[in-house]
């Protein structure tokens, strides 16, 4: 590729067993009360690890629990702002203290005839609820009328609220956005139904459930001011939404070489003003080319040069840092 090339400086390293498989995993990486984490499995231990502000060092804090289902791959867990865990499986939402006791669990209807179906969980920004999608009621026909998301108070898991979702038999992610807004993204995606991306606000009146921009993908990076850079699944396609501004869609081929397409978990925002998303010549690839990408019009700054073949997993931190990992292993990055 003819771009600039940047010379990526290794800041911090740390074991993490794990990581590898949680960075595919749809709660592997967080953005939680400010705080970017990484929620690991192995053993029959989840870990959460909250990303250190201190560029000298990739993980601040770490807490664990035991996993409550045998296999851990039908589960969903967000760690919530007193330190507890909340968990979506496939028939309840509970949530376990620091020391692992039960605080509350909410049961609810099984996606009987939907196994790649699941639910996810957030606390809201305000850190008074829990947001949880799950099974929606059957109609009389025995057919689905929308998957539902409801807001359980924290403390008690008393239902608070309740909205029905335009999604059915979904598998259901939430991220909050860096800038500490009111509403949440839910991407709720369908396989060959589609994605639908939603914002998700609770209020006094109850749920507020409205379509983020244009964005239908279920890749995605959150930036301040309610930006949203979605990732076409096959690689193919950025597109950049905003309220109040017209989309920017950029297509791989304007700015890869022939053939080439957007691999990797997710874009996202290195800083205000600079995107990390990595390309590779196939959707499997095992190694990639990561690029910088102008944050408003989707264009290529540069490429980043490493020391060693980088892989195609990029966790951009929004501070000027970001994650790659090495096996078990987590590197933090930087630009020179």
């Amino acid at each position: 590729m003819m771009h600039p090339r940047v010379r990526a400086r290794l800041l911090a390293r740390e074991s993490l067993p794990g990581v590898a498989e949680a960075l595919g995993n749809l709660d592997g990486w967080l953005l939680r009360d400010g705080a970017h984490w990484l929620v690991t499995r192995h053993e029959g231990r989840i870990t959460t690890s909250r990303i250190g502000t201190d560029h000298s060092q990739v993980v601040a804090a770490q807490a664990a629990w035991n996993d409550p289902t045998p296999s851990g791959s039908d589960t969903y867990c967000s760690p919530l702002p007193d330190g507890a865990l909340a968990v979506s499986g496939r028939e309840a939402v509970i949530v376990q203290e620091r020391d692992g006791t039960l605080r509350w669990e909410h049961s609810h209807r099984d996606w009987q005839h939907a196994p790649g179906a699941g639910g996810a969980c957030t606390p809201d920004p305000a850190g008074r609820v829990l947001l949880a999608t799950m099974a929606g009621p059957l109609g009389d026909d025995g057919l689905s009328r929308g998957d539902i998301c409801r807001a359980l108070d924290l403390a008690t898991g008393e239902v608070l609220a309740e909205h029905v979702l335009p999604s059915f038999s979904a598998m259901y992610a939430f991220q909050q956005f860096p800038d500490a807004r009111p509403e949440v993204l839910l991407t709720a995606s369908m396989g060959q139904e589609g994605t639908h991306c939603l914002l998700v606000t609770h209020t006094a009146a109850g749920l507020d459930v409205r379509a983020a921009g244009t964005a239908e993908e279920p890749y995605v990076g959150l930036g301040t001011d309610g930006v949203v850079v979605s990732q076409d699944v096959g690689g193919g396609y950025l597109c950049r939404t905003q309220d109040g501004l017209d989309d920017v869609i950029v297509e791989a081929g304007e700015i890869l070489p022939e053939g080439w397409v957007l691999v990797g978990y997710s874009p996202g925002f290195l800083d205000e003003t600079r995107l990390l998303v990595v390309a590779a010549e196939e959707q499997w690839a095992e190694e990639g080319t990561h690029l910088l990408l102008d944050a408003h019009t989707l264009r290529p700054l540069a490429e980043l040069d490493y020391p060693h073949p980088p892989g195609v997993s990029a966790v951009p931190l929004g501070d000027g840092t970001w994650l790659t990992h090495d096996g078990e292993t987590v590197l933090r990055w930087a630009t020179d």
